[in-house]
């Protein structure tokens, strides 16, 4: 039960955010060009992205090392969500070159996709070593660095 509320609070946080962000695009005067509702589409892709990977994490399997996992992708979908919001501040700049901006978004989410596909994969790893180093306590064997 205690997941389940750890997970309702993150939802619930996570649907209040992005009522805010829907409701500061409309209540505000935000012209209703192309650009503003692109950069509001790649906001809401990465508060979606950030509050469904915490609620993901939670479902995770033992497979992983947890605190690996847990800090690295909280840390990498946190820092999406803010370089996300940073652009969206100056969306004004391209309001010329909207393919710039779409690509810029599209790196953005690309670079962090990769960072984060890459701490899930090294999480196993990192388990996989902890799990061996476990099994060395106690033995003559050498542990990590061969002391």
């Amino acid at each position: 039960m205690k997941s389940g509320i750890g997970i309702l609070s993150v939802l619930i946080i996570g649907l209040i955010v992005i009522a805010f962000s829907l409701a500061a695009f409309f209540l505000l005067d935000i012209d209703r060009i192309l650009l503003n509702g692109l950069a509001l589409m790649f906001l809401l892709l990465s508060e979606v992205a950030l509050f469904g990977g915490l609620i993901g994490l939670r479902f995770m399997d033992a497979q992983h090392s947890k605190v690996f996992l847990k800090t690295g992708v909280t840390a990498s979908l946190s820092l999406y969500f803010v370089a996300t919001l940073i652009s969206v501040l100056f969306a004004g700049a391209f309001k010329q070159r909207l393919n710039t901006f779409i690509v810029i978004e599209l790196g953005i989410f690309a670079f962090f996709a990769i960072v984060t596909i890459a701490i899930i994969a090294f999480s196993r790893g990192v388990e996989r070593q902890n799990e061996l180093d476990a099994q060395k306590v106690g033995t003559n064997e050498p542990k990590r660095g061969g002391f």
